[in-house]
């Protein structure tokens, strides 16, 4: 259905070109790929009144983190669109916010954070770079279990949650001695365990932990008529409180375009926009409202200095499918407030907009200019390249005009 789609809106773009304005030609862009705006609706049954300050505590505050030095807010900051603006995360025991915390004695989280922008929807059922949480068939797949059997009421709520039981994302620093509670007891526990797990740790934090994000979260239960605190009850009281502060935000200029307001965006803008949607080829993979597929691609991005796994590889969707064919792809990401969200590519090694689109089109440019980084890359980099996405071949950008009005479309998503 999706090749379907793009060759219609390929031939619709081609017939009367030099008849049609770019609004009109636009407007059937519009029409054939159904575009809506969604980055600031939400599934108003995710919005549970109770539920949010005790999800907005938790948020803000490193209260459930091992060492009391991680929030959910530590990588998601509301000035850079809910992103931490680093190539990949700083976690435990990292101080400050963004750039300050790769100075600080913090450790790697070795993939680009995600902003929260149109996670609340209720048609977004596939979380993470390699979609370990995804939605199917009215199942939640998760690494803990079925999340609807275990009290979850979103694909969000279960994702919310992946952080708290993650070693070096909260649970905190190995110790040779006097590990701290979280890690004691979840970080040694395996897959649906680790629930079981972060439950008793959660139970005995509310029980004891004498600090004002404690006092504050009590507080917030007692008047929720809570006498405690789960993992799914606090995911499902984060995706209260993501689904209503993202709902806040202020439309896309693109979104007040296709809503009618022609006057949105500029003339190099919406030539931008047809290139995107037309040779171009971007909507092949980045389209519908979320300007994503959720399907699983490689460009052959470098795999850098970290990776969560052996040789410090990221092999993505792999890791989750056990499927070779499945090695270094990763979901397509959204693009909604893309140009506020770098670095880009799932460990940020691409610093701009310019390098990841010139990258999707040509990869050996980018290749000269940086250089290999270890012998480990100039040997064994073909693998990488090889696995690169067919679809890429396609793409058509004929000139630095239309390279630039590209990159001006992509910045009123």
């Amino acid at each position: 259905m999706k090749n379907h789609l793009l060759c219609l809106g390929a031939v619709l773009l081609s017939m009367q070109a030099d008849a049609l304005s770019l609004d009109a030609k636009l407007q059937r862009v519009i029409d054939t790929f159904q575009l809506k705006a969604v980055s600031c609706r939400v599934n108003e049954q995710l919005i549970d009144p109770q539920l949010i300050p005790i999800g907005e505590i938790i948020f803000n505050s490193p209260v459930l983190s091992g060492d009391k030095d991680t929030s959910c807010s530590t990588c998601h900051i509301d000035r850079l669109a809910l992103t931490d603006g680093l190539p990949v995360s700083v976690g435990v025991g990292g101080q400050g916010e963004s750039v300050d915390r790769v100075y600080s004695d913090g450790i790697v989280v070795p993939r680009n954070s995600f902003t929260l922008f149109g996670r609340a929807h209720k048609d977004y059922k596939i979380f993470f770079w390699n979609g370990v949480i995804q939605e199917t068939n009215g199942r939640i797949i998760s690494p803990v279990g079925e999340g609807y059997q275990l009290g979850y009421k979103s694909p969000l709520a279960v994702a919310a949650t992946m952080p708290i039981l993650a070693r070096d994302e909260f649970l905190g620093r190995l110790k040779p001695f006097d590990e701290n509670l979280n890690l004691r007891q979840i970080n040694k526990a395996y897959y649906s365990d680790k629930l079981t797990a972060a439950n008793n740790v959660i139970q005995q934090i509310i029980e004891s932990d004498i600090s004002n994000e404690a006092d504050k979260l009590r507080t917030a239960m007692q008047k929720a008529g809570l006498s405690s605190l789960d993992l799914p009850t606090i995911g499902n009281a984060l995706a209260a409180f993501i689904a209503k502060k993202v709902s806040l935000c202020e439309q896309s200029q693109w979104e007040k375009y296709i809503e009618g307001e022609q006057e949105a965006i500029t003339e190099e803008q919406k030539e931008g926009a047809l290139v995107f949607y037309g040779k171009g080829r971007c909507a092949a993979c980045h389209n519908g409202p979320f300007f994503s597929d959720f399907q699983f691609h490689s460009i052959g991005v470098p795999q850098g200095e970290y990776g969560p796994y052996i040789h410090h590889q990221d092999i993505g969707r792999a890791d989750v499918t056990f499927k070779a064919i499945d090695r270094f792809k990763f979901r397509t990401p959204p693009l909604i407030k893309v140009a506020e969200t770098g670095p880009y590519g799932h460990n940020g090694e691409y610093k701009s907009l310019e390098d990841i689109v010139l990258f999707h089109a040509n990869p050996i440019p980018y290749f000269v200019k940086r250089g290999w980084t270890s012998d480990e890359e100039l040997l064994g980099y073909g693998k990488m390249l090889s696995a690169r996405s067919p679809l890429l071949g396609y793409i058509e950008i004929s000139g630095d005009n239309e390279l630039r009005a590209l990159i001006a479309f992509l910045e009123t998503l």
